[in-house]
């Protein structure tokens, strides 16, 4: 009993340790220390260009973040806990950077310099063990994951692409156009396939968005903000011309982030399967 009660520990500690593992989210807890703020502000305050990006790094704050009855951003208890380690850490840093300007100019004993250097060693080591493990955990969760949604559309996607996605929903979630039939649509649309995909990272995000139609020019899609947890009902809902939807946004992402060509983002109504419109990507 004890040694799981220590394991779940070491997972915790593990996520935060990744969750912090970024820049980015820092600096997005770093804007959410200064007040909520809904999707778009966020993005824009942290001027990060990409929807799909952003998202991708709210998932990995799960736990630090939340939503307030707003339905906006800010700091959990445990992300403000984060946030306060963080800024210890960096004064920390600042703090040690000029004691040792002070201690190469008293040329103190050497000795004192290999301790603090050993310290750091151990320090990076626990870090590193504990990324390990989670990185660790994450594989199999993904597994799990993966062998829980439907069989036959998740073999068909992955015969044809053999890549796992990296996606914020489970199981639970029951859209009429499944994760998997999203990614077929999205990849195939753009061109992808096996060999183009192979040292690529796919993501399948569930958000919800807006469609503006104006029967003179052409529809624009907008993405409100991620879906937390499994909607009742997954239908378009129509609104002063504006069409609510919930969304499958499909990115493929390389080394140096979204690839162009072929298409690396891709917006797939969860309700029909039709392939929106994005106008940042035209």
């Amino acid at each position: 009993m004890e040694d799981g009660k220590e394991v779940e520990k070491d997972r915790q500690r593990a996520e935060v340790f990744d969750a912090l593992g970024h820049p980015t989210r820092i600096v997005i807890l770093k804007a959410l220390s200064e007040g909520a703020l809904g999707f778009a502000d966020l993005k824009k305050k942290t001027a990060i260009e990409s929807s799909g990006h952003l998202q991708h790094h709210l998932t990995k704050l799960n736990g630090l973040i939340k939503n307030d009855e707003y339905g906006k951003y800010c700091l959990s208890a445990q992300g403000k806990d984060a946030l306060l380690t963080v800024q210890t850490v960096e004064n920390a840093s600042g703090s040690r950077t000029k004691e040792t300007e002070k201690i190469r100019s008293r040329r103190f004993n050497s000795k004192m310099v290999l301790k603090s250097v050993s310290l750091l060693l151990v320090a990076l080591l626990i870090a590193s063990s504990a990324i390990a493990l989670y990185e660790y955990n994450q594989t199999i969760v993904l597994q799990k994951e993966f062998n829980q949604f439907n069989g036959n559309d998740a073999a068909a996607y992955f015969n044809e692409f053999g890549v796992i996605p990296t996606t914020n929903v489970n199981s639970s979630f029951s859209p009429p156009i499944s994760m998997y039939q999203a990614l077929q649509i999205a990849l195939e649309n753009e061109g992808w396939n096996r060999a183009s995909l192979q040292g690529m990272k796919v993501s399948a995000y569930l958000t919800y968005g807006e469609t503006e139609t104006n029967t003179t020019s052409y529809s624009n899609t907008g993405i409100i903000g991620p879906v937390t947890s499994p909607p009742a009902n997954y239908s378009d809902v129509y609104s002063n011309d504006v069409i609510y939807r919930y969304i499958w946004e499909i990115t493929v992402e390389g080394s140096t982030g979204i690839t162009i060509p072929p298409l690396g983002f891709s917006l797939i109504d969860a309700s029909t399967g039709e392939i929106l419109h994005n106008p940042e990507l035209y």
